[in-house]
């Protein structure tokens, strides 16, 4: 039988993953969605800009792990903490901005690194408008994988527009702003001021704000309604926003839920440049051990669905915290609860249950070892797969970043299954297919990219600098730049962040 999901709760569930990697309370996402949509009822919109509205204020965060890393360098490694300080100053004014990042840029550190790392930020003005336009044109590729319509993915291009040009992209202003977004981004934060500060605070905000960074009707309407009012709502807001679904109904299903999920897992990749490719990988050799072993062709897709999702809740997890985890420090309570945030927003949309409940169990052992829940025993061969997936994986490359020959993992991964934390069967099935005679990722060529392009393309993506390509591939940094030129060019990118997305979409990674 045929997996149908729901576009609308599968929006509503990445929502609420985004609501963590930005900082914010859980169903935030959903409550500016539920303000947005009473606000456009209210500003009499038509029918075809309320259902693109309805989108665009759950995903206007979705390209927040384009920058991750980037911003967790300025925050001294709390990206989460980061954003979350800096969003209601987000569509302030350069006063406001800068006196927040003061406050908030390194935080906790010596007073000496804070000074020079506030220092490289204010050496780079451009900095933070060239990570904001990744971030847009990130969400809008996503939005369009995951099946989106084409209004919601240009709608997205200018998430952080404002009314008088002066936001991202610079000079769109006015009415020529997307609606859903003018919209949205009152709504959002409306509905962030109301909920740290109270009514009267968000009201003056709104006023503070009108003609400059808000569309002044919207505010003026959002005023006469009510900060109570367009905010009301019962404890089950999940479903307050899934009645407000565009009519008729989209679901995913076959391929198209695939690329969804995929771009799912892209999304969660972007967080760290040595993460990038990593769910496809996943994916890639869990597909391969399934149909060497054999496998019920439902269960192969269940288990390669969980793949391309199973670290979504990674997003969860600050960048320091994870990079610690992976360099042998002792593993942080936070960190071992990634895979909770996987489940709980994956199983919010019906028909994808079982892939949550996979997805989630990928760190677990057969003998009670693994985390988040301890399970004990075999939990069938979808998670079996993944299990001994994820493993070979993670040893096969050391905290250093040195890959291992597939022969020096499975000395280990046979050791795991030996003591009862794996399954042999499924050991096997991953070992023979790491070691078969063709490459893991069978790599296209797509847009005219040449091999060189491939590869400077793959360090790019790795968070390599120009500089750093050119020592690794014996050219000039000249040469390295003429070479990026012409992959954003072919790509059809304009931001690293965008063509590491392409290159994992592509298949393009090493």
């Amino acid at each position: 039988m045929m997996v149908h999901v729901r576009l609308a709760e599968l929006c509503a569930a990445t929502s609420l993953v985004t609501d963590v990697v930005t900082g914010q309370p859980a169903e935030h996402g959903l409550r500016t969605c539920l303000v947005a949509m009473r606000l456009a009822e209210a500003l009499g919109m038509d029918d075809a800009v309320r259902d693109e509205l309805f989108y665009v204020s759950l995903l206007r965060f979705l390209g927040c792990t384009a920058d991750a890393h980037q911003v967790a360098a300025l925050a001294g490694g709390d990206d989460m903490a980061f954003l979350a300080g800096m969003a209601p100053v987000a569509m302030g004014s350069p006063r406001e901005e800068l006196g927040r990042m003061i406050r908030l840029v390194a935080a906790g550190e010596p007073l000496p690194r804070r000074l020079v790392t506030l220092a490289r930020a204010l050496s780079d003005p451009k900095g933070g408008e060239r990570l904001v336009d990744a971030h847009c044109e990130v969400a809008a590729r996503l939005a369009s994988e995951m099946g989106l319509p084409d209004g919601v993915v240009v709608a997205l291009e200018m998430a952080y527009a404002r009314w008088d040009g002066k936001g991202v992209p610079a000079g769109v202003g006015g009415m020529h702003i997307a609606p859903s977004v003018r919209v949205s981004v009152v709504a959002r934060d409306l509905e962030l001021w109301a909920r740290e500060a109270g009514a009267d605070v968000a009201r003056q905000t709104l006023s503070d704000r009108r003609g400059r960074a808000y569309d002044p009707e919207v505010v003026d309407t959002a005023l006469a309604v009510g900060i109570d009012v367009l905010r009301a709502g019962d404890v089950d807001v999940w479903e307050q926003v899934l009645e407000l679904e565009p009519a008729p109904h989209t679901s995913v299903s076959g391929p198209a839920l695939d690329r969804a999920l995929a771009a799912l897992g892209d999304f969660a990749d972007l967080k760290l440049p040595e993460r990038v490719g990593y769910a496809r990988r996943v994916a890639l050799l869990v597909s391969m051990a399934a149909v060497r072993s054999g496998i019920d062709p439902r269960e192969c897709e269940l288990a390669v669905r969980a793949a391309l999702v199973h670290d979504l809740g990674v997003v969860a997890v600050p960048v320091q915290v994870w990079r610690d985890s992976r360099h042998g420090a002792d593993v942080n309570e936070q960190f071992r609860l990634h895979p909770y945030w996987t489940q709980r927003a994956l199983a919010r949309c019906p028909g994808l249950e079982a892939v949550a409940e996979v997805a989630a169990r990928h760190h677990e052992r057969l003998d009670g070892s693994g985390y988040p829940a301890g399970v004990i025993g075999d939990q069938g061969r979808p998670w079996g797969l993944l299990a001994c997936a994820v493993a070979f994986d993670e040893l096969a490359t050391t905290p250093a970043g040195r890959s291992r020959s597939a022969d020096e993992v499975a000395v280990e991964l046979v050791a795991m299954a030996t003591r009862g934390a794996l399954v042999h069967d499924d050991v096997a099935a991953v070992l023979g297919a790491a070691g078969a005679a063709v490459p893991l990722v069978e790599v296209e060529r797509p847009a005219g990219l040449t091999e060189r392009e491939v590869d400077v393309l793959g360090l790019l993506a790795h968070g390599n600098t120009n500089r750093q390509i050119a020592e690794t591939l014996g050219v000039s940094v000249k040469t390295v730049g003429t070479h990026v030129e012409h992959i954003y060019a072919k790509a059809g990118v304009r931001s690293r962040a965008a063509a590491t997305l392409y290159a994992m979409q592509h298949d393009l990674l090493p």
